[in-house]
């Protein structure tokens, strides 16, 4: 850990472990040489450079009967800054950071804001919003909508006060204009790789990585690889969270046959590597939620550094950089039809198409490129000490 005092003091705070979190890790990675970094999370410290905080999600301290009472009233009548204040980790962040200076703190989703907020001042934060909390999908039911309208309270009390926000994408960075905040953005991209791309050969070797979520489509996908008149497989590297959409896929996979094939996950730090003896990267994703309606998630940047050509649908921001920058294909809808389509207009020549046009803009879409939003951010902060 590196320690001077003469340099400004940086807070990165979030209510997820930033050693596996791969936004989060690039800020620690751009600030860390020209800051004296503090990181406030759950789990181990992300790098050797920076004084780690480690918060203890399991620390939840007992309320007693009366404590619970209270607190049940308030979740009822939504006092929500009372449920708020009263949240572990929320408590956890002032106790350890309680008498602690920043010249700035990167608050990192919405539940840290108001945590941000008390240690250092509104005017000292900057908001890294990783998705449109509005309109994150819940239940329709009493409790589902109260949590909707919790999530919103968090925007409109902490988020609009903040010196400055970025978050993922200018879709919606638009629809977080409605709340009063005037985001920049930071797209999800993946560090740059200095890769060729290879030629594709028979069969057009399709991938894709990530959550297995029945909601993702990822069996449409299959299906259409499957039915498909062109000579393609289909290889799926898919984590076990859930386990049990995993083995729905898993004997999918079974039933379809020999083109389509489930593997263990890939850790990230092998992932592009991985990727990278692939042809197309797909990610068709229905947008059952307004997040996946607007998503552009760190797999579409895996397969821009892994050089592959890239199928998605017709999401807004995917679909964007894609038909903009000649990427690959975009599907007419997200229905297992539209995908077959596409699927079966797949040739080589046209691969090896896609291909150079990624390697064309990889540069412009690598993380690199994305990084300095953060800096920028923080230096105004910083400067006005």
């Amino acid at each position: 850990m590196v320690t001077s005092s003469a340099r400004p003091r940086v807070l990165i705070l979030s209510y997820d472990a930033i050693d596996i979190d791969p936004r989060v890790i690039k800020q620690v990675r751009r600030l860390a040489d020209e800051y004296e970094v503090t990181t406030c999370s759950p789990g181990a410290s992300p790098d050797s450079r920076v004084e780690h905080i480690a918060l203890d999600p399991d620390d939840v301290r007992p309320r007693g009967r009366w404590g619970d009472l209270v607190d049940d009233i308030a979740r009822e009548r939504e006092w929500f800054r009372w449920g708020y204040d009263h949240v572990p980790l929320v408590q956890q962040t002032r106790r350890l950071l309680r008498g602690r200076r920043f010249d700035a703190v990167i608050a990192n989703d919405a539940e840290t804001l108001g945590a941000a907020i008390s240690v250092a001042g509104a005017e000292r934060v900057h908001a890294d919003l990783h998705e449109f909390f509005p309109g994150l999908p819940v239940d329709d039911t009493k409790l589902g909508l109260r949590q909707r309208r919790y999530w919103t309270w968090l925007i409109t009390r902490f988020a609009s006060r903040v010196r400055s926000s970025t978050t993922v994408g200018t879709a919606i960075a638009q629809r977080y204009r409605e709340y009063g905040l005037e985001p920049g953005v930071v797209t999800n991209a993946t560090p740059f790789r200095d890769f060729a791309p290879t030629p594709t050969g028979r069969p057009i070797r399709l991938v894709h990585s990530g959550n297995p979520f029945r909601e993702r489509g990822l069996a449409e996908i299959m299906r259409a690889v499957a039915a498909s008149s062109a000579d393609v497989s289909l290889d799926l590297y898919l984590t076990y969270n859930p386990p049990t959409d995993r083995e729905q896929l898993v004997a999918l996979s079974d039933e379809l046959g020999s083109r389509i094939t489930v593997h263990e996950p890939v850790a990230q730090a092998e992932l592009i590597d991985v990727l990278h003896g692939y042809d197309v990267g797909i990610h068709v994703l229905p947008p059952t939620s307004e997040n996946n309606a607007l998503a552009l998630p760190n797999k579409f940047f895996d397969f821009v550094q892994a050089r592959l050509g890239i199928i998605v649908g017709p999401s807004i921001e995917m679909a964007g950089i894609v038909e903009e920058r000649g990427l690959g294909i975009v599907t007419a809808d997200f229905t297992e039809s539209s995908i077959l389509a596409a699927v079966d207009g797949l040739t080589p020549e046209r691969v090896d198409g896609f291909k150079a046009a990624v390697q064309e803009h990889a540069a412009a879409l690598s993380a690199e490129a994305q990084v300095e939003n953060w800096a920028t951010a923080v230096s105004a902060i910083v400067r006005s000490r």
